[in-house]
C-alpha cells in the first residue's frame, strides 16, 4: 500500500526546519495558487508553516454551509488547512464557484479530513461533483481512516468551475480546503477528458524524509513513497537534478535525485497497481534521470502489461526526463503492470525515479448555456434571492434550480425555458438580466413587491408565452408590444393587482367572464386547427406525389434552388427572415432563422461572433454542399459572406430534427415503419458520402440531432461543418483532432485519433439504437451507461419487447425488429473491423422495411409500388453496391 495521506502530514511537519530555509524563495512561485481553506473563520487568511502557502478562508467562495473544527485529539497529526471544516447538513447539493481562466489548465486538489469534528465518530460517504458531472465518490478506505483527498488535472471551459458536494444518503458532506494550481497546457495532455490521480510515487527514500510537496514541487504535486522499495536497492545523488527549460512536468529535483534498481541486475522493476475502472482508460508518465556516475551504458525498455511501449533509451545523467503514453491505453483487468526492464547492450540494471497514473474522466454532462447562466446569476445577486441556487442552474437535471425549467434536447448545452419567482419578497424594478433568457417560455413575477414600469424587453423575447406580473406595484403603461402579443393571442399576460399601473386591471372581472373568453377562442381554435389540417393535409398529399414523381426519375427536391447555390448579401438576408423575426433554433455555429426566398421557406443559419470555430466549420460546409447532391441530404440554397456577417441559407425541414420525434414530450409518436424509413434515409446520405463522392466524405457528427426532416417525414442528413475528405491513396484512414459528440464517437478514434469510414458507420449504430428504443445516448444517472451497453444487456434476455420503445405497444413485426437491433449492435461494434459497410446497412435496412411492409399490407415503399419492387432492388443492390 502507498503512503497515507496522515504519514505523509508527518513527515512534512518533520521536514519543517529544512522548509523554512526555502519559505522566503517560495512566496513568489505562487502566482495562480489559489489555496482555499474551507470553514475557517469569514475574513481569515494566514501562510501555512510548513509549506509557506498562503490560504484564505472560503467564505466569499460559497453561501451555505457550516464551519466546524476537527477534535483536538486529531489537529497535531495535520498541517493547518485540516483543522477546520465546512460541513453542509441542509441541502442535497452545496457548491463552491471559484473564478479562474478560460482555457488554462489546473491541477485540483480537494481534502477531507473528518477528525471526528462532528463529535459521532462515524465517517461519511458522499459524492464530489465538478460543475453537473459526477467527479468521485468520497469515502474512506478504512474506519481507522479520517483523512483523504482527491486530484484532478482539468481544463477550465468557463471563467468559473463549480466544484459541488452532494449528498447521497451516507452522512452530511464536509470539506477541509480546496487546491488549485495553474499547469503548463503542454503538460499532462489528453485526446479526451481530464485526468484523476490513480498514484503518484517517489521510487527512492531518504531517511530523514518520505513526502514531498512545495515549495519543492513548483506545482504542489505530492509525491509520497512507493511501498515495495524494500525489494529494491536505491540509489542516490548530492547532486541538483536539472529539468530542461521546456519540459512542462519538471519534476522536483528532491525527488529525482534518488532512483530504485533491481537488487538483482538480470531483474526487471515491476510496478503492480491496481486500477480503479476496468473499463476506463489511462495515461501514465515515467520519470527517469541518471543519479550515478557511471562509465558503464544503461540502457532499458518500457513494458506495460507485457508489451514494450518504449525504448530501448538511456537515462540522461542528472537531467530529469519523462516517457510518458501519447495515448490512453486500457487494461481490461483491475491490476497493471509496467515494467522496467534491461536492454540487450545494458551493461547496468534498469532504474527509475518516479512515475504518475492518472485515469481519464470524460465529463460529459454539458454545462448550461453562458448566457443563461450569467443572467440568472446577476437576477440571484440583484434580488438576494435565498434560495439553494448553487451550481449548475440546470445539470444535471435531478439538481435543477428551484424555480427553472429547462430545456435538454433541441440545444447544445441545457436552456433556461422557465423562471417562477412568485412570492419570494422581489423588490425594485424588473432587472434587465431577465432580457437576455432569449428561449424563456413562462417567467412568473407573481405576488411581490416590485415597483417602477413594465420594461417594453419583456415584449422582445421570442419565445415568451406566458407572463405573470398579477399582485405587485408596477407603475405607468402597459408597453404597447405587450398589448399586442396578448391581443393576438401569442402571449398570456396576467396584470390583475397591480393598482398604480393606469390601466389597472381587476382579477374580479376576469374571473366573473373569463369563462366566455375560453369558450369562444375555444370553438374558434377549433375551427381553425381544422382548417389548418385539411391544408396541411392536401400539401403534403401533393408534395408527396411530387416527390414520387421526382424520385422516381432521380431527379432532386428543391432542384431549382440546389442549382443556384447563389451568393446572398446581408441585406438581403434581413429581408428574407424579416428582421430575424422567427427564430428556429441554437447551436455552437450560431443561431438559425426562417425566412422565405421567392415564396419558398428557407432555413437560414448565420455564424455567432462568438463562435470560436464557426467560421472555419462555414467554410468546410460551403465547400462540401456546393460539391454534393443527394436526396438525403440538406440542399444548400446559398450562402452569405458580407464582411463580418457570415451565414448559410437552406432548404426548410418543416418537423425539424429526428431526437424532437424520439421525445417522450412528444404526443405523436413515429410508428416503426416511419422509423425504419427514417433510418434507411438516413443511411442512404451516409451511403453516398462514402460511396459516391470522390474523394469519399466523412460526416465526424452523425446524431440524431443532425438528421432533419422534410414536411413528408423523409430524413436529411445535415450539419457538415465538422466534414472532411478521406484519402484513399492509402486505402485505410486518415489522422484527425478529436471532433464530434460525446456517446456517438467511436472509441477507436479516442485512441488513435485515426479516421476511417467505419467511424461513421458506429455513429449511425447509435442513432439507430435511438429510433429502435427512443432512450437517451446516456443515461443521466452517475453510471452515464451507455445505450449499446444497455441493448446488450437486454438482449441477454431474449425479450426484444423490453428493447423496442414500449410507446410502440408491439405494432411492429418481431423479425424486423430483431433485424433491426442486430444491424444496430454490429454498427456499435468496439472493433472497427468488424462494422459492416454503410452500403451493406442500406440493403439490410431495406430489407427490415420490406418485411414490417409486407406484414402490414403497406404498398408505398422507398419510390416503389410494391415489397417486391423493393426485394428486386436489394438484390441489385447486394451485386452492384449503390454509388451515386
Amino acid at each position: 500500500m502507498l503512503w497515507s495521506f496522515t504519514q505523509l502530514h508527518f513527515a512534512l511537519l518533520g521536514g519543517f526546519a529544512l522548509n523554512l530555509m526555502l519559505l522566503v524563495h517560495s512566496q513568489d512561485r505562487q502566482s495562480g495558487f489559489i489555496s482555499i481553506d474551507c470553514g475557517l473563520q469569514t475574513d481569515s487568511s494566514y501562510s501555512e508553516k510548513v509549506t509557506g502557502i498562503n490560504y484564505i478562508s472560503d467564505a466569499t467562495f460559497i453561501d451555505t454551509g457550516e464551519s466546524k473544527s476537527i477534535s483536538p485529539d486529531y489537529r497535531d497529526n495535520y498541517t493547518q488547512p485540516s483543522w477546520s471544516v465546512r460541513s453542509f447538513p441542509e441541502g442535497a447539493r452545496n457548491c463552491y464557484k471559484i473564478n479562474v481562466t478560460p482555457g488554462n489548465k489546473y491541477f485540483m486538489r480537494a481534502g477531507f479530513t473528518y477528525g471526528n469534528y462532528d463529535g459521532q465518530n462515524k465517517i461519511p460517504e458522499f459524492d464530489l461533483h465538478l460543475g453537473p458531472n459526477l467527479w468521485d465518490t468520497v469515502r474512506f478506505e478504512y474506519a481507522s481512516d479520517v483523512n483523504t483527498h482527491r486530484e484532478l488535472i482539468h481544463v477550465a471551459l468557463r471563467n468559473y468551475i463549480h466544484v459541488c458536494l452532494v449528498n447521497t444518503g451516507s452522512g452530511v458532506p464536509f470539506i477541509s480546503y480546496l487546491e488549485l494550481r495553474p499547469l503548463p497546457n503542454a503538460s499532462y495532455q489528453t485526446t479526451t477528458g481530464s485526468l484523476a490521480l490513480v498514484t503518484r510515487c517517489d521510487m527512492g527514500q531518504r531517511p530523514d524524509r518520505r513526502g514531498y510537496r512545495y515549495p519543492f514541487d513548483i506545482h504542489d504535486r505530492f509525491w509520497s513513497s512507493y511501498n515495495e522499495l524494500y525489494e529494491w536497492t536505491q540509489v542516490s545523488t548530492s547532486s541538483t537534478i536539472e529539468t530542461e527549460s521546456d519540459d512542462p512536468f519538471q519534476p522536483p529535483s528532491v525527488v529525482m535525485s534518488t532512483a530504485s534498481t533491481p537488487k538483482d541486475p538480470s531483474d526487471s522493476l515491476s510496478i503492480i497497481f491496481v486500477l480503479p475502472d476496468i473499463n476506463a482508460e489511462y495515461y501514465s508518465y515515467l520519470h527517469f534521470a541518471e543519479v550515478e556516475r557511471v562509465n558503464q551504458s544503461r540502457f532499458q525498455y518500457i513494458f506495460r502489461n507485457g508489451r514494450r511501449t518504449f525504448g530501448p533509451f538511456a537515462p540522461p545523467q542528472y537531467l530529469s526526463n519523462t516517457i510518458h503514453s501519447t495515448g490512453a491505453w486500457s487494461s481490461y483487468a483491475q491490476y497493471a503492470n509496467i515494467s522496467i526492464t534491461r536492454a540487450e547492450n545494458s551493461t547496468l540494471p534498469p532504474i527509475l525515479n518516479a512515475f504518475e497514473i492518472y485515469m481519464v474522466k470524460n465529463f460529459i454532462e454539458a454545462e448550461t448555456n453562458q448566457e443563461d447562466v450569467d443572467a440568472i446569476a446577476y437576477i440571484k445577486s440583484t434580488y438576494k434571492i435565498k434560495r439553494n441556487w448553487q451550481g449548475d442552474p440546470c445539470a444535471p437535471q435531478n439538481f435543477v434550480w428551484e424555480g427553472v425549467k429547462c430545456n435538454y434536447q433541441d440545444f447544445e448545452s441545457p436552456r433556461i425555458i422557465s423562471l417562477n419567482l412568485s412570492s419570494n419578497g422581489l423588490t425594485g424594478e424588473i432587472a434587465a438580466s431577465i432580457s437576455n433568457l432569449i428561449m424563456i417560455q413562462s417567467l412568473d413575477l407573481s405576488n411581490n413587491n416590485l415597483t417602477g414600469p413594465i420594461p417594453d424587453f419583456l415584449s422582445k423575447l421570442p419565445n415568451l408565452t406566458v407572463l405573470n406580473l398579477e399582485k405587485n406595484k408596477f407603475t405607468g403603461s402597459v408597453p404597447v408590444g405587450l398589448n399586442e402579443r396578448k391581443n393576438s393571442g401569442s402571449l398570456s399576460l396576467s396584470l390583475c393587482d397591480n393598482a398604480h399601473l393606469s390601466q389597472p386591471v381587476s382579477c374580479t372581472l376576469k374571473k366573473k367572464h373569463g369563462f366566455v373568453i375560453p369558450i369562444v377562442v375555444s370553438i374558434a381554435g377549433i375551427f381553425i386547427l381544422l382548417l389548418v389540417v385539411a391544408a396541411i393535409f392536401w400539401w403534403g398529399f401533393k408534395r408527396k406525389r411530387q416527390h414520387d414523381v421526382i424520385d422516381a426519375k432521380s431527379i432532386p427536391q428543391y432542384g431549382s434552388l440546389e442549382s443556384t447555390k447563389r451568393q446572398f448579401t446581408y441585406s438581403e438576408i434581413l429581408k428574407m427572415t424579416n428582421n430575424f423575426e422567427r427564430v428556429l433554433g441554437r447551436g455552437g455555429f450560431g443561431t438559425v432563422y426562417h425566412g422565405y426566398m421567392d415564396h419558398t421557406q428557407v432555413a437560414i443559419k448565420m455564424l455567432s461572433a462568438s463562435s470560436v470555430q464557426g467560421f472555419q466549420q462555414f467554410h468546410a460546409e460551403v465547400n462540401l454542399l456546393m460539391r454534393v447532391h443527394h436526396k438525403n441530404l440538406t440542399s444548400l440554397v446559398g450562402y452569405c459572406n458580407d464582411e463580418t456577417q457570415v451565414g448559410l441559407v437552406y432548404e426548410y425541414m418543416a418537423n425539424g430534427n429526428l431526437l424532437n420525434h424520439l421525445s417522450d414530450s412528444r404526443s405523436s409518436i413515429l410508428t416503426w415503419e416511419d422509423r425504419l424509413r427514417i433510418a434507411t434515409d438516413a443511411a442512404q446520405g451516409l451511403e453516398y458520402l462514402h460511396c459516391g463522392c470522390k474523394p469519399p466524405i466523412m460526416h465526424r457528427d452523425v446524431k440524431s440531432t443532425n438528421i432533419l426532416l422534410n414536411e413528408s417525414f423523409q430524413a436529411k442528413i445535415s450539419d457538415f461543418g465538422l466534414s472532411r475528405n478521406f484519402p484513399t491513396h492509402d486505402g485505410t484512414h486518415a489522422s484527425s483532432h478529436l471532433a464530434g459528440t460525446p456517446g456517438y464517437l467511436d472509441p477507436e478514434f479516442y485512441l488513435s485519433s485515426r479516421l476511417n469510414e467505419k467511424s461513421d458507420v458506429y455513429s449511425f449504430g447509435v442513432v439507430l439504437l435511438e429510433i429502435i428504443t427512443s432512450r437517451p445516448v446516456l443515461t443521466r444517472t452517475h453510471e452515464r451507461i451507455h445505450i449499446s451497453q444497455w441493448v446488450g444487456l437486454m438482449l441477454a434476455n431474449g425479450d426484444i419487447n423490453s428493447i423496442v420503445d414500449p410507446r410502440l405497444e408491439g405494432n411492429f413485426n418481431t423479425n424486423s425488429v430483431w433485424k433491426a437491433v442486430e444491424i444496430a449492435m454490429a454498427c456499435v461494434s468496439i472493433n472497427a473491423i468488424k462494422r459492416p459497410s454503410m452500403s451493406q446497412v442500406v440493403v439490410d435496412l431495406k430489407e427490415c422495411l420490406a418485411t414490417e411492409c409486407a406484414q402490414t399490407n403497406r404498398s408505398r415503399v422507398t419510390g416503389f409500388n410494391n415489397s417486391n419492387a423493393l426485394m428486386a432492388d436489394n438484390s441489385i443492390v447486394r451485386l452492384t453496391p449503390s454509388v451515386r
